[in-house]
């Protein structure tokens, strides 16, 4: 599945069921992804791109489970510098592997990071001492994290993203802190 034909489902379960959700961002543009790899001196995976010329990050909606919030390409080259400035002012990691994982979302303090060179998706939490890379085929790569969302949402309910064996996330529109936004629940509880 393309990554339009995704957020496209994705986009229609917001406008149905999460209308108090902040409309997600226009797209990027190409010029704005050529100044991005520049400053990170290093291309994104293509599938990354492709989503931030549909939507520059997603604002405030949580898109992806647990809770995480995709980074607009300002905050992507932002939130890498600062990265990589904390991890050499730290001794955590050398400049060469640090620069091919890139933040391309957050959940808090916790980071979603890209491996540049595979794809693979993962997380970084500056209390913590490395990165944790997902398990499980629904976290391959931002496409198809966004496929398993994307038709999730695009099922009767209750929708479940299933990202793995034993990982799955049930998206709820009416939580009762925030009635009519995208909320993902573990389903083991």
């Amino acid at each position: 599945m393309s990554i339009g034909t995704s957020w496209e489902k994705i986009e229609r379960w917001l406008d149905q069921y999460a209308p108090q959700e902040q409309p997600l961002p226009g797209p990027c543009t190409r010029s704005d992804l050529e100044s991005l790899s520049r400053a990170l001196g290093v291309r994104l995976p293509k599938d990354v791109e492709q989503s931030l010329l549909r939507h520059d990050g997603s604002g405030l909606t949580d898109v992806i489970p647990s809770m995480y919030a995709l980074y607009s390409v300002e905050q992507i080259a932002d939130e890498h510098l600062g990265t990589l400035e904390y991890k050499l002012k730290n001794d955590h990691y050398g400049w060469g592997d640090s620069r091919l994982i890139v933040p391309i979302g957050a959940l808090g303090e916790m980071q979603l990071v890209v491996d540049t060179q595979t794809g693979r998706l993962g997380s970084w939490d500056i209390e913590e001492t490395g990165y944790c890379w997902f398990e499980g085929p629904g976290w391959a790569s931002l496409s198809t994290v966004l496929e398993v969302i994307g038709n999730a949402l695009a099922s009767p309910p209750p929708w479940i993203a299933v990202m793995g064996d034993g990982d799955e996330w049930r998206a709820i529109d009416m939580d009762i802190d925030f009635p009519g936004t995208l909320v993902w629940a573990d389903v083991r509880g």
